[in-house]
């Protein structure tokens, strides 16, 4: 049980010792069973967003205000300019360690600004004495200045910052031909503080948002750090992704309330979800395999496709062996969405041995419509609005990419669109009905 329904507990037993639902030995043994429950101080989200967002026009602020005439001014003087914002927002960072150090929200804004000023200063001491440099060198540098500061100050925005930076630097590299597997080093700097933040509280708001970023930021990273030599080896990489971020989510977020502070069960589900109706089609299955392997892209530097291989079979082995964890639990939706990258090896296998690419294809409509009416019903069941629409999209996405392939007349189309809209409409007035008739 987790603290807030412990609280609620708690706050509840004199209320029901008073009416005799419980008894005083029994409301005893209940507290020395859950244990005390540390104390929070509530952080007003307000006063949390508006000293972030203050800080980030502050630092803006300070950036056109130096502009100014900054042509006019010698070498000297820009200079010292150039340090002294970044010098000042230390200081103020400085002071609200010191006197302000269980402030939240001073940690997070002060974080924040010197994270700006830090890249500030690094764009106009460069201006100033014409030091070369490019763009992905200099958000490299940024992000890894500012990485200290998301464990100084204790704060999530500066971690975020450097999240979007090393994920832009990989991109950036990508764009220009580049090596950027660098990025998976980059973001084993981060773990200790994520791994701190889930020890302290693992349902919290830091970790919850910074699950949330680490999610789409290796997302993005899975498919620009690797070399694409193997044709199609991306199927089975983001299908090992998504399936190992949900279980992951299940094995141990499975006591998170509400849909943001599940990100890990959520994305991977999407991930799996979106993933399969993309493989549906033919196009994915197209000259994938060893037959159509790129090697005259590396350049004779084979060791430049070592991120394909080791990401290619870490992740998916990974997400297996969570698999077979949720088989030992019997876990009804690890059971769903875990078995995605056998689908997506034997697919590939089919596409890359037989050149067939409606086998392939065909494997996922299957699973597509087995995994979208497995959702649409036991939500029903269990009276979950979100998880009966969730699975009743995935119905309705496949049939409709299944309608534009076939030959079709647009009278049929639009009645089977018009009875789709109507199994939408019905559904979500039964469940509503059946909420109401059980709240009353």
């Amino acid at each position: 049980m987790n603290k807030k329904a412990i609280q609620w507990l708690y706050n509840e037993m004199p209320r029901l010792v008073a009416q005799g639902v419980l008894t005083p030995e029994v409301e005893s043994r209940l507290r020395e069973h859950y244990g005390p429950v540390e104390a929070t101080r509530p952080v007003r989200l307000a006063v949390l967003i508006f000293s972030i967002f203050g800080a980030l026009l502050i630092g803006a602020g300070i950036i056109l205000v130096l502009a100014h005439n900054w042509e006019e001014l010698s070498r000297p003087v820009r200079g010292v300019l150039s340090f002294l914002p970044l010098l000042l927002a230390q200081v103020l960072g400085a002071w609200a360690l010191i006197m302000r150090p269980q402030s939240r929200a001073w940690r997070e804004g002060v974080g924040s600004l010197i994270f700006l000023m830090v890249g500030a200063s690094i764009s106009l001491v460069a201006q100033t004495y014409n030091i070369s440099g490019d763009l992905p060198r200099f958000v490299l540098t940024l992000s890894l200045l500012g990485l200290p500061l998301a464990y100084l100050f204790d704060a999530v925005v500066p971690a975020l910052l450097y999240l979007w930076g090393i994920t832009q630097w990989a991109c950036y590299l990508r764009c220009e031909n580049g090596f950027c597997a660098g990025y998976w080093v980059l973001v084993l700097l981060l773990l200790p503080r994520i791994a701190q933040w889930l020890r302290s509280g693992r349902y919290q708001a830091r970790p919850t948002i910074l699950l949330w970023a680490l999610c789409v930021s290796v997302s993005v990273a899975a498919g620009v750090t690797i070399e694409r030599v193997l044709p199609g080896l991306w199927i089975i990489l983001y299908a090992g992704l998504f399936a190992l971020m949900f279980l992951a989510g299940e094995y141990w977020f499975r006591d998170a309330e509400g849909f943001w502070s599940r990100p890990l069960r959520h994305f991977g589900a999407a991930g799996v979800l979106v993933l399969s109706f993309l493989l549906t089609f033919e196009w994915p299955w197209h000259e994938i395999g060893w037959h159509h392997w790129y090697g005259d892209r590396l350049h004779d530097t084979l060791w430049r496709a070592l991120p394909d291989a080791v990401l290619g079979c870490v992740v998916p082995i990974a997400a297996l062996i969570l698999l077979v964890t949720a088989v030992r639990r019997k876990t009804p939706l690890g059971l769903l969405f875990g078995p995605v990258p056998i689908l997506a090896v034997l697919g590939y296998a089919l596409s890359s041995i037989t050149e067939t690419y409606a086998l392939a294809a065909g494997l996922f409509d299957l699973y597509l419509l087995v995994a979208g009416l497995w959702l649409l019903v036991t939500g029903l069941q269990v009276n979950k609005q979100g998880q009966m629409n969730v699975g009743l999209l995935a119905v309705t996405a496949l049939f409709v990419a299944r309608f534009f392939d076939s030959d079709l007349t647009f009278l049929l189309r639009g009645l089977i669109f018009i009875a789709l809209g109507i199994a939408f409409l019905v559904t979500n007035l039964f469940m509503l009905r059946r909420k109401g008739a059980n709240h009353e």
